[in-house]
């Protein structure tokens, strides 16, 4: 719980057992009492309301119903009160326990981190994925990047996710906050190279914020890309909502073959790297622009693709296909699309979760499942499409061990229950603390320049992580 729920709660059990043992002497009930309404009303309007709280706003709310009556009314029944009180509050603290509002990491670079939000019209294609005002590809992206610290009165921390962008369940992220100053000025030295960062299939622009914060505070300008129909929630200006409904269930293959799940995987692995290119060129436009407050800011000389999940593989395809783009980082993603087949002659970061769930064992290719034994054998390829690639071309290999999929977002952070999140065994703060690693290195290393003694280990210094660094043209 974070620390005004946490007093919250705590002062409403301090004045129902003021309450309990009867004092003789009104006042120390009187001040736990305004205390409870003030520190309310504090976490309210700092933290936000959200439905993991509302046992406890009711009990609130009972402790001063029964206080208005006066002593004599809720004497006979106090005891009643203070245990309708006690599992009020108790269910706040238990889910709050199991769904609570997550905290992300403080982003460890020397940059205060900015954030914007932008809609974009790509008016040559048109949409054909599901329906669209204009009937063309509509896109919404957000930004991170370096910025101006912000003075202490206009700095407003951008929230996790937006409203109409949220489900019930997940309506708390709309008042969560980030580690980002929302719209903040970007930082006045530059220009920064650019990374362009795709979400998993039906997931959201949002679900990486652990990473690029951490880039944006180590001097890279970030995009993350929301691809309309292949996503989460999505809100235009207009107050639409679009979702992933119409989106086909890849990497099911209860009715789907290997081959089919490959073609159906390249198609939209190549539509998003066309919203990918797209994104850039109107970047290109507004470094060009000296009415942009980008103007100037971007280096497009150093632009580099990152995705998680099928995000990857779009990562992948955008720099086999855009020559501006100069390396690619896959999260544990399949190679869907050109990379899978040809490999990509540019520097490639390929990061898995642990051995054990990528690379499949002989009896797991041999399941009698045969959803199972498909999915694995798609597996096998891919695996062996990397090798292949890697070995040709050069590039890095990592395995981190006790990870599981879930653990290259956020989501391994929504809830300490592990059934609840398909998390790994490693702790998510770790798991993160070795991508981000990575990640930084990576780039710094392929877009800046930069000596990168993390790339160049013989052995990995995380002794979770299992490291290859392939120098191409290799057996």
């Amino acid at each position: 719980m974070q620390p005004l729920e946490t007093l919250s709660a705590a002062l409403t059990l301090i004045t129902i057992a003021l309450m309990l043992i009867r004092l003789s002497v009104r006042l120390p009930l009187r001040i736990a009492s305004i205390l409870m309404v003030v520190v309310f009303a504090m976490q309210v309007l700092l933290e936000g309301p959200h439905w993991q709280l509302f046992p406890m706003y009711f009990a609130c709310f009972v402790v001063l119903f029964f206080m208005a009556l006066g002593r004599r009314w809720w004497q006979g029944s106090i005891t009643l009160v203070a245990i309708a009180v006690l599992v009020l509050t108790g269910s706040t603290v238990l889910v709050s326990w199991m769904m609570p509002m997550f905290k992300l990491p403080k982003p460890t670079g020397p940059y205060v981190v900015g954030t914007h939000i932008l809609y974009l019209v790509d008016t040559s294609r048109n949409e054909e994925n599901g329906p669209s005002p204009s009937g063309k590809r509509e896109l919404v992206v957000q930004a991170w990047y370096p910025a101006d610290r912000p003075s202490f009165f206009a700095s407003q921390l951008e929230n996790y996710q937006r409203r109409k962008e949220v489900t019930l369940r997940a309506s708390y992220r709309a008042v969560l906050k980030t580690n980002s100053y929302k719209d903040a000025a970007i930082q006045h030295g530059g220009p920064f190279p650019v990374l362009i960062y795709n979400p998993s299939w039906m997931g959201e622009r949002t679900e990486g914020t652990f990473q690029m914060e951490e880039l944006a505070s180590h001097g890279f300008f970030v995009v993350g890309v929301d691809h309309t129909f292949f996503g989460g929630l999505v809100e235009f200006p207009d107050g639409r909502v679009e979702d992933s409904h119409l989106a086909p269930n890849l990497g099911n293959f209860e009715h789907s073959t290997v081959e089919e799940q490959w073609s159906l995987g390249g198609k939209y692995v190549r539509i998003e790297a066309q919203d990918d290119i797209f994104v850039l060129n109107q970047l290109q436009e507004m470094n060009q622009n000296p009415e942009s407050t980008w103007y100037h800011k971007l280096d497009m000389s150093r632009v580099g693709a990152l995705g998680f999940s099928i995000g990857g593989a779009a990562a992948e395809q955008m720099a086999y296909q855009d020559s501006r783009v100069k390396a690619a980082l896959d999260m544990d993603g399949w190679s869907f699309g050109d990379v899978g087949i040809h490999g990509l002659a540019k520097p490639l970061m390929v990061i898995f979760e642990d051995l054990r769930q990528t690379v499949p064992t002989t009896v797991q290719l041999h399941t009698d499942s045969i959803p199972e034994r498909r999915k694995w054998e798609f597996s096998a390829e891919d695996f062996d499409h990397v090798m292949g690639g890697l070995r040709k071309n050069g590039g890095y290999l990592l395995f981190i061990a006790g990870t599981r999929h879930v653990d290259f977002s956020d989501r391994s952070l929504l809830s300490p229950m592990r059934s609840l999140t398909g998390a790994g065994t490693l702790d998510p703060g770790r798991a993160h603390t070795i991508i981000n690693a990575y990640t930084v290195a990576f780039f710094s290393h392929v877009l800046n320049g930069q000596d990168e003694p993390l790339l160049d280990a013989s052995r990995a210094p995380f002794p979770e992580v299992e490291f290859a660094h392939f120098g191409g043209d290799q057996p």
